[in-house]
């Protein structure tokens, strides 16, 4: 087995590491390298949703979600590349006065991080937006018209596409093992062995894997997510991606169907059918219209979920960084992976302070309001 010198090794194939190597080679590293372990796309950026959307309680998440926003929706005229941004919005309901109180909390967060396009509805409001939501005891909708959703594997293409003009080297099939430091720099051990000046871990729940023996302690598990694909509905009508986050019922535009699911709260659904049962349910009681939904497929993914909901983000030691998402990381993944990239070429960004996402924080406040601790 031969070793390989590189300048700079990037962990993981998915949207996270592909905007890493893409970001690294435009910055003028000369020998990028980008090993994946299965295919591109393989872990939880190919069971994304896509969800873009700028609805958040902190400044960071906000600032984040607006960079986010505008690479989706200039991805095709920067790259070259093909991907539909389907501007459906986003709406959030409640009828919990304590909830409502949050989602006005958030709302002038995002105001103040230069975020205006942010409309706390009324019930009347709300059944313009979605008629077949019964606004009885409704008391608020955060509705954001400008976000949407995307197909995340669009922007791997086009990262991997950009990357490779620029010279970087991707590699498909090639898991990495183990990390160790040497005086030579950081050698990596897969099919082959990688010495590497700089390395940047993206590799989903594998990174957890990776930094583990280095002393690095991730709090990540992977869990199954379901949903139901319905045959036609509301044809023509336009319907936002919208959460109730009293019953949990999620609904989002997919075709000329819907994407039906709920939220990832415990208990969680632990199979199809019991999704099924458990999504009708709260439809029962705040969109009966959509009990008559007739359903023609099933979606499972694997996504990541743990610690305070917020990604792992920073400089492990010299010369090694990682990228670790719990969710959101279609959305956020590319202006930080544009971010950790600067730094690893030693131009870091002084507009973006990733120091909240410190990979070795305390835990913080859980903004995203379904997340709960993950327990399988």
């Amino acid at each position: 087995m031969g070793t390989e010198h590189v300048q700079a090794l990037v962990i993981g194939g998915g949207i996270v590491g592909a905007g890493v190597a893409y970001y690294l080679a435009r910055e003028g590293v000369t020998d990028v390298l980008l090993v994946e372990g299965d295919v591109h796309g393989a872990g939880a950026t190919g069971g994304s949703f896509g969800n873009i959307r700028q609805q958040y309680g902190t400044p960071l998440e906000v600032e984040c979600s607006r960079r986010g926003l505008t690479f989706w929706k200039t991805i095709e005229d920067v790259f070259g590349v093909p991907c539909t941004f389907h501007q459906d919005g986003y709406l959030m309901l409640t009828a919990d006065p304590d909830t409502t109180a949050i989602l006005h909390r958030h709302a002038e967060v995002q105001r103040a991080a230069g975020m205006p396009n942010i409309e706390l509805l009324g019930p009347d409001e709300i059944a313009k937006l979605v008629p077949f939501v019964d606004t009885t005891g409704l008391r608020c909708g955060s509705w954001t018209p400008q976000d949407g959703h995307v197909m995340p594997m669009d922007g791997v293409t086009a990262y991997l596409r950009g990357a490779r003009e620029l010279g970087a080297r991707v590699r498909q099939h090639f898991p990495i093992e183990r990390l160790e430091r040497r005086p030579d720099g950081w050698h990596a051990y897969g099919p082959e062995e990688i010495v590497a000046e700089h390395v940047v871990v993206a590799a989903g729940i594998g990174t957890r894997d990776l930094l583990a023996p280095l002393g690095v302690t991730l709090d990540m598990r992977e869990v199954m997510h379901y949903a139901l694909l319905t045959d036609t509905a509301y044809d023509g009508l336009p319907i936002p991606t919208t959460i109730d986050l009293d019953t949990g019922l999620c609904v989002e535009r997919e075709g000329r169907g819907l994407v039906l699911a709920m939220l990832s709260r415990n208990p969680a659904p632990r199979d199809h059918e019991h999704l099924a049962e458990l999504f009708f349910e709260a439809a029962g009681e705040r969109a009966p219209d959509l009990t008559d939904l007739s359903i023609t497929h099933q979606l499972t993914a694997r996504p990541t979920v743990g610690g305070d909901g917020h990604p792992y983000v920073g400089r492990v030691d010299e010369g090694l960084w990682c990228i670790a998402f719990v969710g959101h990381g279609a959305m956020h993944g590319p202006p930080v992976a544009e971010a950790i990239a600067r730094e690893v070429a030693g131009r870091p960004d002084p507009t973006l302070d990733l120091s909240p996402w410190d990979l070795r924080r305390e835990p913080g406040e859980r903004t995203v309001l379904w997340r709960r601790q993950a327990t399988g």
